[in-house]
């Protein structure tokens, strides 16, 4: 494999734990409502059971990446991602179900820590270019699913988790051919202590990006089918042109924030992209039209996967490379938590305020707070 092309294939990573293992659910959980009749209590367990496997995950890679290294834990992580896509499709028992997007989630959780960290190895261009990978999932989902489901119905949903279980083959199988011309900064049973207490404004941060974020993702998908009705646009064009917006600016993103990410050891990469998301976050208020949803969705795909590439540079800046993998997933523990308390609060907000517009605003000043604490951050 050429060196040029090994960033891109270990961006594959990504695409299979974010782009279609979290965020192409979102796309799918609405025929599955419709077909298996779930109420929102239901399809919001699926949700809750998969950020609580990436708790988990994250947890389990504190203490495994020591052992077993990042390659080892990435090649498991996209094995049994691309395996549980594939299965989720295969049956409609709840329990199951749920037990499927929670294996999901802790894989998810070993491939994309465990890939980042081979990824600052190679330097600042293939960490940004491996968070930016995310997005070709969400551009495929994008483009595919909402059309698959105008075409065949709700009932199509186990095709959809198939499909992406297909596509999830090949690019895991190129994001693990490109490990071999990664560096391993973690050796076997190797110990390395490094200071948390300096690194807090940015793990702090980051806690609130897991927050912020799915509440955004909860409340925009939301408000697209409350409001999508009052335009010409079928529902399934204006869902499509918002995922695909998100998943192409995401892809874009490297290219658009080059001049930030360059092993800066303070927290001002975390503060303007923090910042950007909580304006995309906000904007649907401040412009409450299918065009504000689509302004904001690129303002969001263009910084919601660099928050994690600058966190992952911070502690490359920082901390020496032994601790990296350690180090990332602590914070990503901390991210996974918040992540999992979203979607609650994201309900509770909903019927307390009985407003989409209430979710969109704690959101974007979620997100805010997140980015004025970046900017307390200096180097440790």
């Amino acid at each position: 494999m050429k060196a040029a092309l090994v960033p891109w294939a270990l961006s594959g990573s990504a695409a299979v734990t974010v782009g279609f293992g979290r965020f192409g659910y979102a796309l799918i959980l609405p025929a599955m409502q419709s077909d298996l009749h779930l109420n929102y209590t239901q399809a919001g367990w699926l949700n809750t059971s998969n950020s609580l496997g990436y708790l988990l995950g994250s947890i389990l890679t504190v203490l495994l990446v020591g052992r077993l290294g990042n390659r080892r834990l990435l090649v498991a992580g996209l094995l049994v991602t691309t395996a549980a896509l594939l299965a989720s499709g295969l049956t409609s028992h709840l329990l199951l179900l749920n037990t499927l997007r929670f294996l999901t989630g802790v894989a998810s959780a070993w491939a994309f820590i465990c890939g980042g960290v081979l990824a600052s190895t190679l330097g600042a261009r293939a960490m940004v270019i491996y968070f930016g990978g995310g997005g070709s999932g969400m551009l495929i989902t994008g483009l595919t699913l909402p059309w698959l489901f105008e075409w065949a119905g709700a009932q199509a949903w186990p095709w959809a988790w198939a499909g992406m279980a297909l596509v999830c083959t090949p690019i895991s199988a190129a994001a693990i051919a490109a490990t071999r011309y990664s560096i391993e900064p973690t050796t076997p049973d190797t110990r390395v202590s490094w200071p948390l207490r300096p690194c807090l404004p940015s793990f702090i941060g980051y806690f609130l990006f897991g927050l912020g974020y799915l509440v955004y993702m909860t409340f925009s998908v939301a408000w697209v089918r409350q409001h999508g009705s009052t335009t010409a646009l079928p529902l399934a064009a204006i869902t499509s042109v918002m995922w695909a917006l998100l998943g192409a600016m995401c892809m874009l993103a490297p290219l658009v924030w080059r001049w930030l990410f360059n092993d800066r050891p303070d927290g001002l990469p975390m503060a303007i992209t923090m910042a950007t998301l909580a304006a995309g976050a906000a904007l649907p208020l401040l412009l409450p039209s299918i065009a504000g949803v689509w302004l904001s969705a690129a303002l969001v795909g263009v910084s919601v996967l660099m928050v994690p590439s600058a966190v992952t540079g911070f502690i490359k800046a920082n901390l020496p490379a032994p601790a990296w993998g350690s180090a990332l997933a602590v914070a990503t523990t901390l991210f996974a938590v918040g992540q999992s308390v979203g979607p609650a609060a994201a309900g509770w907000i909903s019927d307390l305020s009985g407003s989409l517009s209430a979710g969109l605003a704690v959101a974007a000043l979620i997100l805010l707070s997140g980015a004025v604490l970046a900017l307390t951050q200096r180097p440790v």
